[in-house]
């Protein structure tokens, strides 16, 4: 009986601990499942049916969570962020291309010239604006970007390449590009391209988790939530507002880097109002509030995106619905959703609402089973 009562007691333990070990890395565990699952998601018949666009959504969510560092954590909204992103790719383009005379460099230094451009910038910037107030702080950071996007338009000693962008020559030489399909080559070994995106996307997230979950990180959020109470507290508000600016711009960068190879040069679109107005609502749209917001929002977006404009015909059984020139104005009813989710949850987004009714619905089955 005592014998029984020993292996119930240790079987309970063994039980908890799993728990408190599976809660503790529940992070880390839900990156790895994002890369295993998502490719094999999306390429299934029933939804895209091709895998191209994994890779992308992976640098995507880099780019939103490191835009999120600055707006759900430190409650600053950069209205400019894309001008990071710019940054990454242009430094990278040019100096692996060795545009207009530039010497060419391997696409690792290229890529770290422009972090260290964007941090700089992002450092020299948030001097500037942190403390100007949130709506000054918006529309300066836009400002700014605006600036940025028409020096690339005017093609500054023919770095940049005006409004056509930098494509020539823009692939490291480990990097082959068959059929479309990127692959990685290291000596004789070849890896697909959504691998290597892979790694980038699980060291970039697991080092903004780390980020967050510090005492710089719960610095940030006491700021958000009230400014003052915490410089009441001791805590320099503008040296943190300044630094999570500056990691900000620096992991915006970095996914910047990796998009210019992944699309095959450098374009200034993506310097556009638009990219940085997309980056805004894709962090709503998953919620602010969570690490994994920006995760669920980037997907929900870029599939959408690709969902709705290769929909073309709805089978009912009874009749078929041609939907195609409907559904190519997708941004109506990603707006609409958008709207919805402000109205319903604004600050939790689809993430928020997820873990919630999941919650819920955790605690009627466990309310059932006892």
């Amino acid at each position: 009986m005592s014998g029984e009562t020993a292996t119930g007691g240790g079987s309970t333990e063994t039980l908890d601990r799993a728990r408190a070990l599976f809660w503790r890395y529940r992070v880390p565990l839900g990156l790895v499942l994002v890369v295993l699952l998502l490719r094999p998601v999306i390429s299934h018949p029933l939804l895209l049916g091709y895998e191209a666009v994994a890779a992308t959504i992976l640098i995507w969510m880099v780019f939103v969570a490191a835009f999120n560092l600055l707006f759900g954590y430190a409650g600053l909204l950069s209205f400019g962020h894309a001008m990071f992103l710019g940054f990454g790719m242009y430094a990278a383009a040019i100096g692996v291309s060795g545009r207009a005379g530039a010497p060419e460099l391997p696409f690792p230094v290229a890529a770290a010239i422009g972090i260290g451009v964007a941090a700089t910038v992002g450092y020299l910037l948030g001097r500037l604006t942190v403390e100007k107030g949130e709506i000054y702080f918006a529309f300066l950071t836009l400002a700014v970007a605006q600036a940025v996007e028409f020096t690339a338009n005017r093609n500054p000693l023919n770095l940049t390449g005006g409004s056509n962008g930098v494509t020539q020559n823009v692939l490291p030489s480990w990097i082959e590009s068959t059929r479309g399909q990127l692959v990685v080559v290291f000596g004789g070994l070849e890896v697909d391209w959504y691998w290597f995106v892979s790694v980038v996307f699980l060291v970039a997230m697991l080092a903004l988790w780390q980020i967050v979950r510090s005492p710089f990180g719960r610095s940030l959020i006491a700021i958000r939530e009230n400014g003052d109470l915490a410089r009441a507290m001791g805590i320099d508000t503008t040296r943190y507002k300044v630094q999570a600016f500056t990691i900000s711009a620096a992991f915006s960068a970095l996914a910047g880097s990796v998009l210019m190879v992944d699309r095959y040069g450098a374009s200034q679109e993506t310097l556009s109002v638009i990219t940085s107005g997309d980056t805004v609502l894709m962090a709503v749209l998953g919620g602010v509030r969570y690490f994994f917001g920006p995760i669920a929002g980037v997907f929900v977006w870029q599939f959408a995106e690709e969902f709705l404009n290769e929909f073309e015909v709805l089978h009912l059984g009874f009749a078929s619905v041609d939907l195609s020139g409907v559904l190519t104005h997708w941004h109506f009813f990603l707006g609409a959703l958008f709207v919805v989710i402000v109205v319903v949850a604004p600050l939790e987004g689809i993430w928020g609402y997820l873990r919630d009714w999941m919650r819920g619905l955790y605690g009627r089955l466990k309310g059932v089973a006892e």
